[in-house]
């Protein structure tokens, strides 16, 4: 339903998470918090996740440390502070 393109092609990165699910307390499981907390942590320290897909799987990515912006944003938006929340406490902000 949402295309995913992961590339870094910038000195910031803007990430939508738009699959969350009402049902779930913090809209994401605590394995995928945990993974998109990984996610965040390699663009902050200026690298590029290995776990997501990329329109230019050659593009070469200049190592530099980012800006990460990252919205939890999907249909119900019920859960999404909580995911918010949840997140941010486990990149450490």
């Amino acid at each position: 339903k949402y295309p995913e393109f992961a590339d870094v092609t910038t000195d910031f990165v803007y990430a939508r998470l738009q699959r969350g699910h009402d049902d779930i307390p913090t809209a994401y499981s605590e394995s995928d918090i945990d993974g998109w907390a990984g996610r965040l942590k390699t663009w902050v320290a200026g690298g590029q996740p290995d776990d997501l897909p990329l329109a230019d799987p050659d593009a070469k990515v200049e190592n530099r440390p980012r800006d990460v912006f990252v919205y939890i944003i999907h249909e119900g938006k019920v859960r999404a502070p909580q995911g918010a929340m949840a997140l941010q406490e486990r990149v450490g902000g």
